[in-house]
Order: structure tokens, then sequence, then C-alpha cells
């Protein structure tokens, strides 16, 4: 038995901490691959424990090689980051794991186009920040940002908020408490689980 979740969100929804919580959690069975980064690590971080930390040229060249599930290039960063479809595909899905990945909501819908009939092998988790958190949200966790991005910010987040109940399987209120949110998350799997076996 094997599975995919992927979790969508909005900027400020606190994604990283629900991962890390379920990672934390060591569940039996349950796999979340690592993204890569183009970065240089940070003191804290651990090469193959956090991400992996390659070079822009590493980057292009597997764009190129078509090796992403999907990846991203920031509106103003010089931070890329992806997942490559092996890890996931290849890697854990032969080993029947559940696998618990992170995946922007652009990206769910392209995997929907290139394979529609893949949708009965994952389900999806979005969470949301309702518009009148969001400013609260975003600013928080972006305390210098211009007005102009965070507009930008804002814009993309009611975009992916509307689109999300058309294509999601789930959608969780993201400004409850993060146990609630950890909890929520958890019952999901647990359920989804439980009818595949």
């Amino acid at each position: 038995m094997w599975h995919i979740f992927f979790i969508m969100w909005v900027s400020g929804s606190w994604k990283w901490t629900l991962i890390n919580k379920i990672r934390l959690l060591d569940l039996n069975n349950l796999h979340i691959p690592l993204s890569y980064r183009t970065r240089k690590k940070r003191d804290y971080e651990k090469e193959w424990v956090d991400s992996y930390f390659i070079s822009k040229e590493q980057f292009y060249s597997d764009i190129q090689k078509w090796e992403f599930l999907e990846y991203w290039i920031p509106y103003d960063w010089n931070e890329y980051y992806w997942t490559k479809y092996k890890d996931i595909m290849e890697e854990w899905i032969k080993k029947w794991k559940i696998v618990i990945k992170e995946i922007e909501i652009n990206w769910l819908k392209q995997l929907r186009k290139e394979k529609p009939n893949f949708d009965k092998y994952y389900t999806t988790i979005f969470l949301n920040i309702p518009e009148d958190n969001l400013k609260e949200r975003i600013k928080k966790r972006w305390v210098l940002m211009s007005d102009e991005e965070f507009k930008r910010r804002k814009n993309t987040a009611i975009m992916e908020n509307n689109e999300s109940k058309n294509i999601c399987n789930y959608i969780i209120d993201a400004t409850k408490p993060k146990e609630k949110v950890l909890n929520e998350t958890l019952q999901i799997i647990e359920h989804k689980i439980w009818k595949l076996i």
C-alpha cells in the first residue's frame, strides 16, 4: 500500500511548522521527501537532513532533463527550490511508503492535466487562511515586506484560496491553533489509509 499526500498552502499558513511536526512524530511507513535548494546551507542546517543543497547550474541542467515533479523560481529571490520526480515516484513509492510532500497549487493543476489517471494515488490538503487574516499572517512572517510585495502575495493567496475549492480534496483553516491543524491533517491521513487497506 502506498499513497501520496500533497500539502498546499498560502503565504503565512505555517506549512513548514506542520510538516516538521509530522516529521518529528516519526510515524511508521511514512516519508517526507526533501526539497532541492540552490542557496548555501545555513549554519543550523544539515545536508541530506533538511534539504539537498546544489548549484544553480545543476538546477538548470535538471530542468533540461525534465527531472522535476515541480519547481519554483521565486519572484525576486536568489534561491530556487524543487522536487525531483524520481524521489517520490521511484525512490519511495517502490518501498510502499506513505509520502507527504508540499507542492505549489499550479503544479497540482499541471499534474492533473498531464497525468489525469494518476489522481487516485494522491490526496490533496490545502492550508487556507481567510482573506481577513491574510495581512496579519503575511506581515508577521515578512516584517520588512514592501506594500507592493504584500499586495502581490495577498492577490496570489486569494487566487490560490479560490482555486483550492475546486481542485483540493480537503481544506483546513490554518488560523486554528497549530496542534489543531496538525490533528486535522493526521485524521485525514489516517482516514485515507484505512480506506486503502
